[in-house]
């Protein structure tokens, strides 16, 4: 049996599920495919948080993007999406880290995002379990926003499907058929399905499935972490995002109780060749301990967290690159090969923009913000073996709040 579409998206996370309807909206046939359940992974385990501003101008844009699509997502796509507009806020506690807060908030108004300095008395409003114990500064960006995760790429797989695409979960991705140096199709589930254009959405496994079709993509996978806590009194949906730069952790209300996540220094690299034949991300072996001490660097600031029960620890395996941006776009050496990788822990809020403009550059040719600077060969040859690639992706992993920004 055999089929013909525009365009096959191997993965159905976020960032699978975003493209494949964006590519369904541009008037493309598309054929959906995930190995195990659709939205199923890394995905609905991720804390859903945006922060718009960024280390770099291209994706504070792209961040900008995404939350006002997140904001008309429903209006857009038909499908239900619940979204908490308190705004989110990062503080500093020593002198280097000030000085991001003062870069980042100079950098966001030029750039017109709503993003100023906030004081004590002004945290107190937005995040009233958080005390600034220690802190030198801080910045608030009012339209920063946060989501159950599982929503997003659910609702977009839902609106893909409504534009006509085909989604076909269990269906493993067994070969990438090439011809003259172009992609001409793939095997899925027993299935060959011919298209001109193939995505690499595949996650913790994108690296395994580009190298099914001959080529080389440059990222890690990583475990993180998170943990909710049983109801405090006083937090409530609604309240402001917080994060701490130097210790890496985020913390945002979820259900009456608190949220806690963030990027511990020593992570957990994965390799996704030697992971057992049916490996599930659900099946990944988490480690209260190290959302625990996470805890503990900041119960100064948090101090209803430590007594609070944990109601629920989870994790994923998002891929770092080696400069904490994601990888979008054409991949050399197979035309008609694309990829949208390299989360770094944010692509599921990232999701909505970068899927549409990687649509946008497969129909169109040029997207309608440029992803120049999250082409999939950027990285030099110091990057071609994967030790190389393990140790930097540890690194922008452990220092994710002061690289990404």
């Amino acid at each position: 049996m055999s089929t013909e579409v525009d365009a096959v998206v191997i993965g159905s996370g976020a960032f699978g599920a975003s493209t494949a309807y964006h590519l369904a909206r541009l008037g493309q046939s598309v054929a959906l495919l995930d190995r195990f359940a659709l939205g199923s992974q890394t995905s609905p385990r991720a804390a859903g948080l945006t922060q718009q501003i960024r280390a770099k101008p291209d994706m504070t844009r792209i961040a900008m993007l995404s939350v006002e699509k997140i904001r008309r997502f429903a209006e857009e796509t038909g499908q239900p999406l619940v979204y908490h507009e308190g705004g989110s806020t990062k503080m500093a506690r020593t002198a280097e880290d000030a000085a991001q807060i003062r870069a980042e908030v100079a950098a966001g108004q030029e750039l017109g995002l709503a993003i100023d300095h906030i004081d004590e008395a002004d945290l107190a409003r937005l995040a009233p379990y958080a005390r600034p114990v220690g802190v030198e500064a801080m910045w608030f960006t009012a339209s920063d926003l946060y989501l159950q995760p599982a929503q997003l790429p659910i609702g977009y797989a839902r609106a893909a499907q409504a534009l006509g695409a085909a989604t076909r979960p269990f269906a493993p991705v067994t070969a990438i058929e090439r011809r003259n140096g172009s992609v001409i199709g793939v095997v899925a589930g027993g299935e060959r399905i011919h298209a001109p254009v193939v995505v690499d959405a595949a996650g913790a496994w994108a690296r395994l499935v580009a190298a099914e079709a001959g080529l080389r993509i440059a990222i890690q996978p990583v475990r993180h972490q998170l943990m909710v806590t049983a109801p405090i009194p006083g937090v409530a949906d609604g309240q402001a995002i917080c994060r701490v730069i130097d210790v890496n952790v985020y913390v945002r209300p979820d259900g009456g109780g608190l949220l806690l996540g963030g990027y511990e220094p020593d992570p957990l690299a994965v390799s996704p060749g030697d992971l057992p034949v049916g490996f599930q991300v659900a099946d990944l072996p988490l480690d209260p301990g190290v959302v625990g001490r996470l805890a503990e660097s900041v119960a100064e600031i948090f101090p209803a967290i430590p007594a609070a029960p944990v109601r629920e620890l989870r994790g994923g395996l998002p891929t770092m690159t080696a400069d904490d941006r994601p990888l979008v776009g054409p991949v050399p050496g197979l035309d008609g090969f694309y990829a949208i990788t390299g989360c770094c822990v944010g692509g599921l809020s990232a999701s909505p923009g970068l899927g549409q403009l990687l649509a946008e550059q497969i129909v169109h040719g040029t997207p309608s913000l440029p992803l120049d600077g999250l082409a999939v060969d950027r990285f030099g040859p110091e990057l071609d073996d994967d030790g190389a690639v393990r140790a930097a992706g540890l690194w922008a992993y452990s220092h994710h709040y002061a690289v990404a920004g």
